[in-house]
């Protein structure tokens, strides 16, 4: 009979007796893990006996189990280590010794251990961001419970995208999406990814982590008619690698009142508004949510996109998800107001705001009224 205890042993063991044990911050929890990063109810353990199986109940925290992590369900062995954000939990079998390392001989029989995929996904966009999640064969993604990612959002179909790996290599499908999946910006219906990619369904992104497998890569089948190509300019930077330059560049005047006069120079066609080190905005800047902003141009011309970013995006003072922007706009985003510059080679003067100076009108007011107090004053004192 198996037994779960934390590993820096702060509780008593519990011993696994029950069909079911339910994990988390809850007080009913049958293991209550006081730590922020835990969800009111995070996990569930069946039992069946020996048989422990772990599934996941969190949408919006990852679980380790070996440093390895479940999307879902994952089946446990004694010895196994849980985690869930800096808090540890161990399987613990008191008749079974604890694994160590064994020098091999030609004594030794073969083990067949279970084959850990080399492919993962890193979430990029709230609720999920930062979660890592390990892709065994084929894995679906979907707002649906049923998928085995689930991004509970609006614009994300039940089963919206799936995931296969096939001879080592991974590859993407869309499941007839209403929104679409797009890999490195190009719509797909089906596609080989490469570690490092961008996949993208609608407005959700993920990274691409795995092996690097350049060759023999199969070509993407793309939806015809929607995905135009463009012809794109590119420059060598010192690194060697080249990066799309757009067709002509763009300028944001800051005309915030403490930044007024600073001009952002735009020549990619992919561009963040972030905080971020790298990026566009002031690094000083702390209400701008980091890489959530992105400023891209496309068929259409410029589009400004809000990817989460949690004060939102306001173009000439309407809030939106996503617009494309005209010469003049005005663009809010946290604390930073930004006018939106498409015309011309050189930052234009009249885009800054000049000081702005008293009025006449404004003198004379200003007068009267400190007359007025000086007559006041003098009138309460004289009585």
């Amino acid at each position: 009979m198996l037994k779960i205890q934390f590993k820096d042993q702060r509780k008593p063991a519990m011993w696994l007796v029950d069909s079911s044990i339910k994990i988390g911050r809850d007080p009913n929890c049958d293991v209550v893990v006081d730590d922020p990063q835990v969800d009111p109810i995070h996990c569930e353990l069946l039992i069946d006996q020996d048989d422990l199986t772990l599934t996941n109940l969190s949408k919006n925290k990852s679980i380790f189990v070996n440093e390895i992590p479940v999307a879902k369900n994952h089946k446990l062995e004694a010895w196994d280590i849980i985690r869930f954000g800096d808090v540890e939990l161990e399987i613990v079998d008191p008749l079974k010794e604890r694994t160590r390392p064994q020098v091999p001989t030609q004594s030794n029989k073969t083990v067949i251990r279970p084959v850990i995929s080399p492919w993962m996904l890193k979430a990029n966009t709230s609720p999920l961001a930062g979660q890592f999640f390990q892709v065994n064969h084929e894995f679906t993604i979907g707002r649906d419970d049923a998928a085995d990612i689930v991004v509970p959002l609006s614009f994300i179909s039940r089963l919206h995208a799936k995931l296969l790996i096939k001879k080592n290599k991974l590859f993407i499908e869309d499941l007839g999406s209403s929104n679409g999946t797009f890999v490195n910006e190009e719509k797909i219906i089906s596609r080989q990814l490469q570690n490092g990619d961008e996949l993208r369904l609608d407005d959700f992104s993920f990274n691409i982590i795995g092996p690097d497998t350049q060759e023999d890569a199969i070509p993407p089948t793309t939806i015809k008619g929607r995905a135009k190509k463009k012809q794109n300019k590119t420059r060598s930077t010192s690194s060697g690698e080249k990066s799309a330059l757009a067709s002509q560049k763009v300028f944001l005047h800051d005309i915030s009142k403490i930044s007024v006069g600073k001009v952002y120079e735009m020549i990619r066609r992919k561009n963040h508004l972030s905080k971020m080190l790298g990026h566009h905005l002031s690094t000083s800047e702390n209400s701008v949510s980091a890489r959530h902003i992105h400023l891209n141009e496309e068929d259409v011309g410029w589009e400004i996109v809000n990817n989460g970013a949690s004060d939102g995006l306001l173009v000439n003072e309407k809030m939106q998800a996503r617009a494309v922007l005209h010469d003049g706009d005005e663009i809010i985003v946290g604390g930073t107001k930004l006018k939106f510059q498409e015309r011309g080679d050189t930052p234009a003067k009249h885009f800054v705001p000049a000081k702005e100076k008293p009025s006449f009108n404004k003198v004379i007011f200003i007068a009267v009224l400190l007359v007025g107090l000086i007559a006041a004053t003098f009138v309460l004192n004289w009585f």
